[in-house]
């Protein structure tokens, strides 16, 4: 018995070292990935910049970026390896920016490889950038050394506790393939100093057609995810005099599609707390006005929402794959209906906590 125990153990042993040191000579060859970006380049072709991250144990981290112009994603792998000195390897890509004027041609060349690759996380960032993505992968941010962890760490929290929807590849290329819903990801832009949530951006198929800012990317949250926690809206009341801020929400939907009558129907639960008044103390009575102005806004923020999803035959949230198993009508029926839907908005909002002054 012993026998057998020791030549177990002498067996695991064995076995943890020798993947101990293959995983650690793989990494010592390879140059990691940690963000793609695409710009729109002449005839037809795109320039495909990455940042790159040396792991050694003799040398500190290195930070570096390579670029080249091509007509697949497949030629401009084959063009970056011929520039680095050891395997470009996207095992560590966190995200894959575009910029803005290439999105609005199309993403899904661009998308497909890193999608089917096993190596990449699916959980990856995928957005839009305002302006030219090589430049902005090449700058240096006093807020984070590495590009890679500021980004993905920013709009982890923006999805967390801000206003950004759920969104990543497998989000957005699932959106692509299902009948009756369209992809989104969000919108950044750059300045010398920082990254920056624009908002979100709106897809038909996989071309960029419209933009929600910010502020308004509250509203499609609501419908899409709702808030199990963080998010904050700016109530305006008094003509825009004053203002009182909402934080800490949670919320539930209820939606309905009623095609006899061509309404569809969105009632939404809310509960926040008041974190911020202008308008000095915070009495009972004020607190049933600043429900009634949050109220109204919210509905007013949905209606718009819809509306842009209307105009331009966007359906982010998926109502149209929900019509789609229950009645027999195609895609483009769908999108022909949905155009012309009344929008019916039902806003209930609870405050729990608001420091009245007695």
């Amino acid at each position: 018995m012993k026998k057998k125990l020791f030549i177990f153990l002498v067996t695991v042993m064995v076995v943890f070292l020798f993947f101990s040191n293959v995983r650690t000579n793989i990494i010592d060859e390879l140059q990691l990935v940690t963000i793609v970006g695409f710009d729109r380049a002449e005839d037809e072709q795109f320039r495909g910049t990455v940042t790159l991250t040396a792991y050694s144990i003799e040398e500190e981290l290195n930070n570096v970026t390579l670029s080249a112009v091509s007509t697949s994603t497949r030629e401009l792998r084959l063009k970056l390896n011929a520039m680095s000195s050891r395997p470009i390897h996207g095992g560590k890509i966190s995200a894959i920016v575009v910029q803005d004027e290439l999105a609005k041609t199309g993403l899904f060349s661009l998308l497909d490889t890193y999608y089917r690759d096993p190596t990449i996380a699916l959980r990856s960032y995928l957005c839009v950038t305002r302006g030219n993505a090589e430049t902005m992968l090449n700058r240096e941010f006093p807020l984070q050394t590495e590009i890679g962890t500021y980004l993905s760490d920013m709009l982890s929290h923006n999805v967390d506790y801000g206003n950004l929807p759920l969104t990543n590849m497998h989000l957005f290329m699932r959106a692509y393939y299902e009948k009756g819903k369209d992809p989104i990801m969000p919108i950044i832009s750059y300045t010398k100093n920082a990254l920056r949530v624009e908002g979100m951006a709106l897809f038909k198929d996989d071309r960029f057609v419209a933009e929600v800012d910010l502020n308004d990317s509250f509203y499609l949250k609501l419908i899409q995810d709702g808030y199990q926690h963080g998010g904050l809206i700016e109530v305006a009341m008094d003509q825009g005099e004053k203002v009182a801020v909402l934080r800490e929400i949670r919320s539930n939907l209820d939606l309905k599609t009623d095609l006899d009558k061509n309404v569809i129907h969105l009632d939404v639960t809310l509960k926040s707390r008041i974190s911020e008044y202008s308008g000095g103390l915070i009495t009972e009575e004020k607190v049933k006005e600043i429900v009634e102005a949050a109220k109204a806004n919210i509905a007013s923020g949905i209606r718009d929402i819809v509306s842009l999803m209307q105009e331009n035959q966007v359906d982010p949230i998926g109502l149209g794959a929900r019509q789609l198993e229950k009645e027999k009508i195609s895609e483009e029926e769908w999108y022909d209906i949905f155009q012309q839907m009344d929008v019916d908005v039902t806003v209930d909002v609870k405050i729990v906590e608001s420091g009245v002054s007695q």
